[in-house]
């Protein structure tokens, strides 16, 4: 049996940073205290809402087209609900511009809903021109990276003509998180895939990449052969609980404990089942490795208090 105390602020002395951390007290059957130890606060950084106008019909859409279930409403509502279910402390969400004129709208709402302990990724587009204080001003506004879904917004991550955007973002220290590998809604051509990522890195050393889906949905040979090793972080979403037990070892046995994110991909995985399965059924991870994947890593990287 778990409970926590109210959070404290503790030191991160690899990056000057402070983040804050639950004090967990397990107690037996007689309310006899057995154990007290710390962990960082949960962070989910890949989560997805919809304006409750038409979050019905989107998740209607999605799950056609990609045979996958929903489960929350779409909402922010129906977000923070899972939050609480599952005992997640901190969301980040995204949304996916598939014109470039979308942009400033989308952002606007994210700005508008997104209070802490919901962050927002801001909405990107590949042919949206980039004036020189675009990425500043978007830091400037609260937003804690980008999210850009190739596949959905018809580029290859490795074209030239993004180039300026991720010139922009590695200046000034942003991160983009990319939807990796498969689209299980659009299968058929996939824009970003892990050999494709490592391009853009050989070209952007310093860009603060988020590779979701641990690097490339169902191209995880690829995965190991381009991206593990390297400077880039790779999301847990949708992924997790449907790859195999040796593939998972694999990929975190090949790669730094801290540059590994928890995601969930919310509202198309439940929350609770993807932390549950993080906490219990990987045993080749350590608890202070857990503690970094679950929060501190995303903490230091999005500069989350």
């Amino acid at each position: 049996m778990l409970s926590s105390v109210p959070s404290c602020v503790t030191h991160s002395p690899q990056s000057h940073f402070h983040y804050r951390r639950s004090m967990i007290i397990d107690v037996d059957t007689r309310g006899i205290i057995i154990d007290v130890h710390t962990r960082s606060m949960i962070i989910d950084v890949h989560t997805h809402i919809y304006p409750e106008r038409t979050a019905a019909r989107t998740l209607a859409a999605v799950q056609d087209r990609a045979g996958i279930r929903a489960y929350t409403d779409g909402t922010i509502a129906g977000l923070k609900g899972s939050m609480r279910e599952a005992g997640i402390e901190v969301a980040v969400v995204s949304s996916i511009a598939t014109r470039p004129e979308q942009v400033d709208a989308m952002n606007q709402w994210l700005r508008e809903i997104c209070r802490p302990p919901v962050y927002g990724f801001a909405a990107m587009h590949p042919d949206l021109v980039v004036t020189p204080d675009l990425v500043s001003t978007v830091r400037a506004q609260g937003f804690k990276g980008f999210k850009m879904h190739p596949d959905y917004q018809g580029f290859f991550v490795d074209e030239r003509r993004v180039f300026p955007f991720y010139e922009a973002a590695q200046a000034e220290g942003m991160s983009i998180l990319f939807h990796t590998g498969v689209d299980l809604g659009l299968p058929d051509t996939v824009h970003a895939t892990p050999q494709r990522l490592a391009l853009v890195l050989r070209e952007f050393p310093r860009l603060r990449i988020i590779a979701a889906h641990l690097g490339g949905q169902d191209m995880y040979t690829e995965t190991e052969k381009y991206l593990l090793g390297r400077e880039i972080y790779l999301d847990t979403s949708f992924v997790l609980r449907k790859m195999p037990l040796d593939i998972l070892q694999r990929i975190f046995s090949k790669h730094p404990l801290d540059r590994f994110l928890f995601g969930s991909d919310s509202p198309w995985t439940d929350q609770k089942e993807e932390l549950d399965f993080l906490l219990s059924s990987l045993p080749f991870l350590t608890q202070d490795a857990k503690d970094k994947i679950l929060g501190a890593n995303a903490a230091r990287l999005l500069e989350i208090e």
